[in-house]
């Protein structure tokens, strides 16, 4: 970790995207396990018309969608909720009211209301099941270039704010390029603790409390490598200096054989 300080840029760049690559596949993984089965399944269960227009829902007044499983419950109401509310009973909550889109959570921590856009969307079963049959992967493949790039924009906004205590732990053993390299390097191996955690997540081994606990940690775990790593950091190499190129001086005195010299005794030279 501690040579990262005198790595060069492509090669931390590169470890970079080994990371974000895990990252995005893992996260991938996940989505395609957890969220696309319901999703697919409530599309089957859509009316055969219906939209999204001008800001309201306009899908026949009986049509009552309701899919959940264990990440994720998807709950359309064209004539709103009832006094109960939106049952936030899943990880993921998307509840598609008459004028809004209601995100919540198991946690409990409140509904994120988001009012549907003023144009015109399509929402039916035969508008979305060919287009998602035939975009689905892409959608996935865009979701990891998307996590790829998020990561690595956060990672480099990191480097940007721990490059600071990295400077100082080096107690000036590093330059300032090298102490952001470092800030960067160190957050790759919480990296591997947050895919553990995303896995154990879809597999059903923690909830979701346990995943955001793991998430708090993988946050914490860098600053382990940015106290430690600034110490055991190489120096910079020195830039090498050009030696000054001399040009002896040629001594003429006391030359008895140089006849540009006046001062010359030479024993051999006419008068």
């Amino acid at each position: 970790m501690a040579r990262f300080a005198v790595a060069s840029r492509c090669r931390l760049l590169g470890v970079e995207l080994v990371f974000a690559l895990l990252v995005a596949a893992t996260a991938v993984w996940f989505v395609q396990q957890a969220w696309v089965p319901e999703i697919e399944n409530a599309i089957q269960q859509m009316p055969a018309t219906g939209e999204i227009c001008d800001g309201r829902l306009a899908w026949p007044s009986e049509a009552v969608l309701l899919q959940e499983g264990p990440f994720m419950r998807i709950h359309v109401s064209p004539g709103g909720f009832t006094e109960m509310g939106v049952v936030e009973s899943a990880d993921l909550v998307l509840a598609f009211g008459p004028n809004d889109l209601k995100v919540g959570s198991s946690l409990g921590l409140g509904l994120l209301t988001l009012p549907y856009p003023t144009g015109c969307l399509f929402f039916s079963k035969t508008e979305l099941e060919p287009w998602w049959g035939a975009r689905s992967h892409m959608v996935l493949a865009g979701f990891g270039l998307l996590v790829i790039l998020a990561l690595i924009c956060a990672w480099s906004a990191m480097g940007w704010l721990y490059m600071v205590p990295v400077k100082i732990f080096s107690v000036n053993q590093v330059s300032w390029a090298g102490a952001k390299k470092i800030a960067i390097a160190a957050q790759m191996p919480s990296v591997l603790v947050m895919i553990a955690g995303i896995a154990l997540y879809g597999l059903k081994q923690i909830n979701l409390v346990a995943l955001l606990a793991v998430w708090g940690f993988h946050l914490v775990l860098p600053w382990v490598y940015l106290m430690f790593s600034p110490l055991l950091a190489p120096k910079p190499p020195k830039p090498e200096t050009k030696a000054k190129k001399t040009k002896a001086k040629r001594r003429t005195e006391n030359n008895p054989f140089d006849e540009s010299s006046e001062s010359s005794a030479n024993p051999f030279g006419s008068d």
